[in-house]
């Protein structure tokens, strides 16, 4: 049980990490800016929005600690002591 328990997190981890990887990539645009003549070189914008990078941010500490946890659970295959 011990151990089923410790793959499932590790499936939610996988979860994690591509809700990660989605969040990152809603959360960074970039724009590119034509060139102006005698006034300006072309160059490229990148906005970040300070919500998604959180959420990935959150997501990538819940997935870290998910797998911390399946690991433990699934390589000592017993309860932990609770004194």
């Amino acid at each position: 049980m011990r151990k089923s328990l410790g793959w499932a997190e590790l499936v939610l981890a996988l979860l994690a990490v591509i809700g990660v990887v989605a969040c990152w990539n809603a959360g960074v645009r970039t724009s590119e800016f034509p060139a102006v003549p005698d006034v300006s070189p072309a160059y490229s914008g990148t906005f970040y929005s300070g919500s998604w990078i959180a959420l990935a941010s959150l997501s990538a500490i819940v997935a870290g600690l998910l797998i911390v946890d399946g690991i433990r659970r699934i390589l000592t295959g017993r309860a932990p002591h609770t004194g």
